[in-house]
């Protein structure tokens, strides 16, 4: 006669509520996975900056059922501006001249 063992649902750690660690507790939310989100801020703070993101994050937003959200308040990027270490302009390739926007 076997045995049978309860093997125990291990739960995913994830370090940092970042823009990746959220993204990976929604993903892991809609899989029915157990996880715990640390993050070593206390408060939520605004940092003042932008995210720029390509067409291969589009297939995960539509995935999580937020693409529509996240095209409506988009801009589109206009330009990729170009700097060498010492932030001395280097030039731009505009989206439109290349029928990327």
């Amino acid at each position: 006669m076997s045995e049978s063992v309860d093997t125990p649902i291990p739960t995913v750690i994830i370090v940092g509520a970042g823009l990746g660690g959220l993204i990976l507790g929604a993903i892991l939310e809609t899989a029915n996975i157990s996880y715990h989100i640390l993050e070593r801020a206390s408060e939520l703070r605004s940092l003042g900056s932008a995210i720029a993101m390509t067409g291969n994050i589009f297939p995960l937003f539509e995935q999580l059922g937020i693409y529509e959200e996240v095209k409506s308040i988009s801009l589109p990027n206009i330009s990729l501006d170009l700097y060498d270490t010492k932030f001395n302009a280097l030039g731009s390739v505009y989206a439109r001249e290349h029928n990327l926007v």
